[in-house]
């Protein structure tokens, strides 16, 4: 009986663990402004960051809400760096205030979380059609995010790319996007901008394959050693996560719903044999 007592609670700390504000997730309501927000919809909940749309029940408006880490993981507390990433993406948005295409309204919200205005459209994850000025206009936008010396550093996503209501392209989630203060920083600055671009073409390949030009698919072919590196750290990081949210998901400790339609590399039913909800 001890054993099992002891097990259940290993197992209920886990599953509080495994993601950034625990089993309960985000707040069924919150305030701000002087407004209440009801919870609508969670697009996301990883172990980093839990993402969340709220409509404020006075006038309709919606709004995101993104809570960085709250939780500990065995044992150490982690809300340290949950506050330091937001504090690092508020930092970097403020330096893109003026540009449309980027979250607007953005606040501050509690220890650790940013509130902004929702982005009407659907991401590349959810794969829309896009125009043929799309990827134009996106790589417009990339342009000048590097213009404030700013590294995107997220662009592989297709969930971090929204296609508007008006089909002009949106960047969300700059949690790991690098921001260099010095001029002298462009030797490491320029290579890193370089590869958003090369992510940014692997989408335009992907969505839009007939506007690609000879050079556009002579760039896609050139893999950077910075790539390579990349690919060589971030493969087995990657397999391991997903073989471990398998192995949460078949073992019954986490549950499909805690991730979202937009974000499958979150959906553990993709890796696991079971592969049907609980």
């Amino acid at each position: 009986m001890v054993h099992v007592l002891i097990k259940g609670t290993c197992v209920s700390r886990l599953q509080n663990e495994m993601f950034a504000c625990g089993i309960s997730g985000l707040p069924p309501e919150i305030s701000c402004g002087g407004q209440t927000y009801s919870l609508e919809q969670v697009f996301k909940h990883d172990f980093f960051a839990c993402t969340g749309r709220y409509v404020c029940t006075a006038t309709g408006e919606r709004s995101v809400l993104k809570m960085s880490r709250l939780q500990p993981f065995l044992g150490i507390s982690l809300a340290w760096l949950g506050h330091f990433l937001r504090d690092r993406e508020f930092r970097i948005l403020s330096l893109l205030e003026e540009n449309q295409y980027v979250p607007k309204q953005v606040r501050k919200f509690g220890r650790n979380g940013l509130l902004y205005k929702y982005i009407e459209g659907n991401t590349l994850d959810e794969k829309p059609k896009v125009g043929d000025s799309f990827f134009d206009d996106l790589a417009l936008l990339v342009e000048q995010v590097h213009s404030k010396n700013i590294c995107y550093m997220d662009l592989n996503k297709r969930g971090n790319i929204v296609v508007g209501r008006d089909q002009k392209p949106y960047l969300i989630d700059f949690q790991i996007s690098l921001y260099f203060r010095r001029h002298w920083s462009g030797f490491i600055r320029k290579p890193l901008q370089r590869e958003d671009f090369y992510h940014l073409l692997k989408h335009k390949r992907h969505f839009r394959s007939d506007l690609l030009t000879s050079e556009e698919k002579r760039c896609i072919r050139r893999v950077s050693p910075l790539i390579r590196v990349h690919r060589f750290i971030s493969y087995p990081f990657r397999q391991s996560r997903r073989w471990l949210l398998a192995k949460l998901y078949d073992k019954h400790i986490i549950r499909a719903e805690f991730s979202s339609s937009r974000t499958p590399e979150n959906d553990p039913m993709r890796f696991s044999r079971r592969g049907r909800p609980i």
